[in-house]
């Protein structure tokens, strides 16, 4: 509960971090069985561009998460070094 209070603003970069691990482990496992399944080629098109969309918006989210934490990580140790 401690490192909670001390990490809430954190926590949306955390909570972002395990939404894309969890869609990239979904679509590792099996959601990519659903363009197997298209009636046509224009259905597997259209779905391949929307994963492309998807991973590539899963991408930036996670660099976007990286940069918080890590300028936040590096901002209190910058802090710790100024208060000793």
């Amino acid at each position: 509960m401690q490192w909670l209070r001390k990490n809430k603003t954190s926590i949306p970069a955390y909570v972002a971090l395990l939404a894309v691990a969890s869609f990239w482990v979904a679509g590792g496992v099996g959601a990519l069985d659903l363009l197997g399944d298209a009636r046509s080629p224009m259905a597997m098109l259209t779905g391949l561009y929307l994963m492309l969309a998807l991973v590539a918006v899963s991408i930036i989210i996670t660099v976007l998460a990286l940069t918080d934490l890590t300028r936040r990580a590096s901002d209190s140790k910058r802090r710790r070094r100024m208060m000793q």
